[in-house]
């Protein structure tokens, strides 16, 4: 109970840092008939929309074992239920999610954990008379479309609320003139991940263009950055836009937190981690690396000073651990380390068979060596408290 109870307190002491994507083995797709065939092929729909939000990647569905998976799309299902969307018929669905996750491994894709940065939006609408901001509760169907769009790639987006205080600190012409200091100011109580400035332009057909800027850095480091914002334009429906511009930005994402664990795994390795110094840190570490989509599992072996050597069984190569690790802002690469010299674990030693063995075999039955816990300059890090 204590060790439970320690950990809770680890885990409410940790900032917030990316959101938690809750229904990524989840969907619901509307049933187009009422007869088996129906039923059918939302249930491949189903996996095939969880298996773009897992893997981060809408090219997936071009991979011959995910295409042949999505065809015995029943024995990855957990759960299902029927419900109505607008009046249509709809099918809910839940995946096992070691099954998804043995799908990805066995088929070569990358897998996108469900902490994901969280990317702030704010939206400016012109119908060629005015402008408008548009806040979380806009009933503009453009706010609507881009939000089911950011769901279908399971990517968290927020919405400013609108209220008293986002109004007097940031006005229109701030946006639409791409003012970075007061669109950072105002966005900074929103705590997210990146921002994403939208500049929407009502045509007189019913079509929009959208004219967009993707900041991947806290909004409060937007205006320092070194790199250049990604930009991208879109002209179509309000839906067709919507998904465009959420695509390219999700698309950028996952290029850079999804980790493939298709090929040779690592097995086993050893990293150290300093800067330990509580009992919240230890058990915040713990979880943090079991919870990485690399890691199978994550056992402590050495505890020494504020220091601890963790023994990894990956489920993917050293290096997409590596790389998986280095977005987490919780640890951090050591610049220069040693690591500290963990004590070796002894081979028994065999006693001789009579008291005539000679000197070369007591030499052989005797431990001459030992196996020691060694970590690679590479594999140790700081711990953020």
């Amino acid at each position: 109970m204590l060790r439970f109870a320690l950990l809770f307190l680890a885990v409410l002491a940790l900032p917030v840092r990316a959101a938690t994507v809750n229904d990524l083995y989840q969907t619901q797709v509307a049933l187009i008939g009422s007869d088996q065939q129906a039923d059918q092929a939302a249930r491949e729909q189903g996996l095939a929309n969880v298996l773009v939000k897992i893997s981060g990647n809408t090219d997936i569905l071009n991979n011959s074992a995910i295409k042949a998976a999505i065809t015995n799309s029943g024995r990855y299902i957990s759960q299902f239920g029927y419900s109505q969307v607008d009046g249509q018929r709809a099918l809910d669905l839940s995946f096992d999610k070691n099954q998804i996750k043995q799908l990805l491994i066995q088929s070569k894709a990358s897998i996108w954990k469900d902490q994901r940065p969280n990317i702030l939006v704010w939206m400016v609408d012109s119908d060629g008379q005015q402008r408008n901001i548009l806040w979380d509760q806009s009933t503009n169907a453009l706010v609507n479309d881009t939000k089911q769009a950011a769901d279908s790639r399971g990517l968290p987006l927020t919405f400013p609320v609108g209220d008293i205080t986002d109004a007097t600190a940031v006005n229109v012409s701030d946006l639409w003139g791409n003012f970075i200091d007061p669109i950072a100011a105002a966005s900074h109580r929103y705590h997210a991940n990146g921002l994403l400035l939208v500049k929407a332009q009502q045509q007189p057909d019913g079509t929009v263009n959208l004219n967009w800027q993707f900041y991947p850095q806290q909004p409060s480091k937007i205006a320092t950055a070194e790199t250049q914002p990604i930009t991208g334009t879109a002209s179509g429906t309000l839906a067709q836009t919507s998904t465009q511009m959420i695509n390219k930005v999700t698309d950028y994402l996952a290029n850079k937190y999804a980790v493939a664990l298709g090929g040779v795994a690592g097995g086993k390795v050893n990293i150290e981690v300093d800067n330990i110094q509580s009992t919240e840190d230890f058990f915040a570490l713990e979880k943090m690396l079991n919870n990485l989509t690399t890691v199978g599992s994550a056992n402590a072996m050495r505890i020494k000073g504020n220091s601890v050597i963790f023994q990894l069984n990956l489920q993917g190569s050293e290096q997409a651990f590596r790389q998986e690790i280095s977005h987490d802002n919780q640890v951090s690469q050591a610049q220069s380390a040693v690591a500290f010299a963990a004590d070796p674990v002894p081979t028994p030693a065999v006693a001789p068979a009579s008291a005539t063995t000679t000197a070369s075999a007591v030499t052989a039955t005797t431990p001459s060596s030992v196996t020691p816990l060694t970590v690679s300059p590479q594999n140790i890090y700081d711990w953020n408290s």
